[in-house]
């Protein structure tokens, strides 16, 4: 605050508070001569605190041609305000206010040098700029009162020459008066988003009828017909990134008539050191219970991590973190009328502690939309400008896009008839739809080749094939499309011995033998990162080996699952070569299997390159009519190989 003057014309505390903001956010553009940055408002009420603070962070001597350097871009009136925005960028320096990422316009993000996330004023902000302003010192609660006070009415209570102290008691009466505060975002008030509720939501499964499960237990509870016991405490979502696992908690909320409180690790990792971290932690659970009944969304849990794999130069963070979660989520005084719903991309490394009973016990998975939610899903933001014919039809044409890519189709597509005038037309969401490419004949045997090798290894070694598919396209504009799959189902009471393994290498390797022995050669689809055969087929011929005991020696180097393997055979040096013989073997052995059902997987390859997807029943009808028409003599070889 040393380069601003205390005296600024228009200036009182909100505008000092928002300078602070402003200065914390764009720290690393203070000496940067030219820049243009988008700053989005988590607190959008007080946009014009935040445009006189973005205007005192261009201008320190009061130059008020710079006035016109920053701008708040109104969403409703994007075609007029991309305009004046141009005109702005011709400036050496330009800053413009958002009330959301989403509010941002696809064209206008590619003239920002940044877009960055204006935080609120902390405490600790609160009371150094009371102290620098206004000579005196405030209590860590008078400092959040000011906080999450409305700054118009703060601005009244800060007429000329008032002593703090008076304002500070103004400010206490009007908080327990009642007086309105500023409606926040979403993410961070707990306002209830009445616009979309989980009744009209399609493709979210299994999360759908729990939530709707939830809403009719808090009115329950509400009416005093169970008490809380009966109800759950909380959720784990896990599923593919874009699977609305956000939006479902804003339309839980709404369905639940319940309080909506958005945050994450990073964002409370944000407000500085672990102590602060703890504090922003302890706070979030404090104000969705004082507003209960409430949902806590908890985005990105899997932050956290697991003190089992925590690495050593972070573990007593990262520990105190997990403990600091976990006496939250169970508290001592309880947490009555709260509902936590976290989210995560990656549920297996979040740490056992926190799904267990009374944290977060319930885990649903939500899968990318099928045919009929991605319908939906169009239909809903589309907002009835179309029928239910032409939104399946849009459906059609997104296979394999997730929920957010949907509305982003949406929205580009409104964006343009916005830009020309006029309602949104099929033309408009046509598009912006996701280029579909023909996969050639050639490369769909190839895979269909490489699928059939997984379906048939594992059908023979005893596994549950559900279903085995390959597609006929993919989608030019969407990353990472799977273009096959062989889909087994998982016993839950199955014992997970060094033949249980064994037999998930070989059927994790079967894609690659089926390529070597139908193609003469594999390529390297198989291999790669983290979900690849190879990747996968090695980690657990490592984890077999040097983790449970199955290998030459009883030595375990504990829970190794998520540990890189360049560290672990660093630990280890012959660990890659033991891996190895395990690998050939069982390539080996899936070679062998294929080779003597090899007149049965040609003939499935050609059927599932006809039709792109065969049940596991029709891949085992098809084993056992082969074994049906060979001479006992040969042997009628069993769909059990040995080992």
């Amino acid at each position: 605050m040393k380069n601003v003057l205390r005296d600024r014309a228009g200036f009182s505390l909100p505008e000092f508070l928002a300078y602070s903001s402003v200065s914390r956010a764009l720290r690393p553009y203070r000496r940067v001569p030219h820049f243009a940055i988008g700053l989005v408002l988590e607190n959008w009420e007080r946009k014009t605190s935040y445009v006189q603070a973005a205007v005192m962070f261009i201008d320190r001597k009061s130059d008020y041609r710079y006035q016109e350097h920053v701008k708040i871009f109104d969403e409703t009136r994007a075609g007029t305000h991309i305009e004046a925005v141009m005109d702005m960028l011709q400036h050496k320096q330009t800053i413009i206010l958002f009330r959301s990422e989403e509010a941002i316009p696809e064209d206008l993000r590619y003239a920002l040098d940044i877009v960055v996330k204006v935080e609120p004023p902390d405490v600790r902000q609160v009371r150094g700029v009371v102290r620098w302003g206004y000579r005196t010192t405030v209590t860590d609660d008078q400092a959040d009162a000011l906080i999450n006070c409305d700054w118009r009415r703060l601005k009244l209570a800060m007429t000329w020459g008032r002593p703090m102290p008076r304002v500070l008691g103004i400010v206490e009466k009007m908080v327990r008066a009642g007086a309105p505060s500023v409606p926040n975002a979403p993410t961070r008030t707990g306002e209830v988003l009445a616009d979309i509720r989980l009744e009209d939501m399609e493709g979210y499964g299994d999360a759908k009828v729990w939530g709707l499960d939830l809403a009719r237990d808090l009115e329950d509870w509400r009416a005093g017909k169970i008490t809380w016991d009966d109800v759950d405490r909380g959720v784990l979502l896990s599923g593919p990134p874009g699977t609305g696992k956000t939006i479902f908690a804003k339309a839980l909320a709404a369905s639940c008539n319940a309080t909506l409180f958005a945050t994450s690790y990073a964002r409370w990792q944000a407000k500085g050191n672990l102590n602060d971290f703890l504090k922003a932690m302890h706070k979030s659970f404090r104000d969705a219970k004082n507003s209960a009944p409430s949902i806590l969304f908890l985005d990105e849990i899997d932050a956290f991590g697991s003190r089992e794999r925590t690495n050593s130069s972070n573990a007593s963070y990262d520990m105190k973190a997990i403990t600091g979660l976990l006496e939250s989520l169970d508290g001592l005084e309880g947490r009555e009328g709260v509902i936590v719903v976290a989210a995560s991309n990656h549920p297996d490394k979040i740490d056992e502690a926190i799904l267990r009973s009374g944290r977060l016990d319930r885990h649903v998975r939500i899968p990318l939309p099928d045919l009929r939610a991605r319908a939906a899903i169009f239909k809903m933001h589309l907002r009835g400008a179309f029928d239910e014919g032409r939104c399946e039809s849009f459906a059609e044409l997104s296979e394999g896009a997730s929920g957010a890519d949907i509305q982003k189709i949406v929205r580009n597509a409104r964006r343009r008839a916005r830009g020309l005038r006029r309602p949104v037309t099929v033309a408009d969401v046509l598009l912006h739809l996701p280029i579909p490419a023909p996969i050639p004949p050639d490369t769909m045997r190839v895979n269909a080749v490489h699928e059939i090798g997984h379906a048939v290894v594992g059908a023979v070694l005893g596994m549950d094939l559900v279903s085995v598919e390959i597609s006929s396209r993919i989608l030019l504009t969407t990353q990472n499309q799977p273009v096959g799959k062989a889909t087994f189902g998982r016993r839950s009471w199955a014992r997970r011995t060094k033949a249980h393994y064994l037999d998930a290498i070989a059927m994790g390797l079967g894609g690659m033998a089926a390529e070597q022995l139908l193609l003469g050669c594999h390529d390297d689809g198989v291999a790669g990162g983290r979900g690849s055969d190879l990747y996968d087929a090695t980690r657990t011929a490592i984890l077999l080996d040097r983790s449970f005991g199955m290998g030459d020696g009883l030595a375990s180097l504990g829970d190794i699952a998520e540990a890189p393997m360049i560290d672990i055979s660093r630990m280890d040096r012959s660990v890659i070569a033991r891996a190895d013989k395990i690998l050939l073997e069982q390539l080996e052995r899936a070679t062998e299997i294929l080779e003597r059902h090899r007149s049965v997987c040609e003939r499935l390859v050609d059927a599932l390159v006809a039709g792109l997807e065969l049940s596991g029943q029709e891949v085992l009808d098809a084993l056992d009519e082969e074994a049906r028409s060979e001479p006992r003599a040969l042997g009628n070889p069993a769909r059990r190989i040995s080992r």
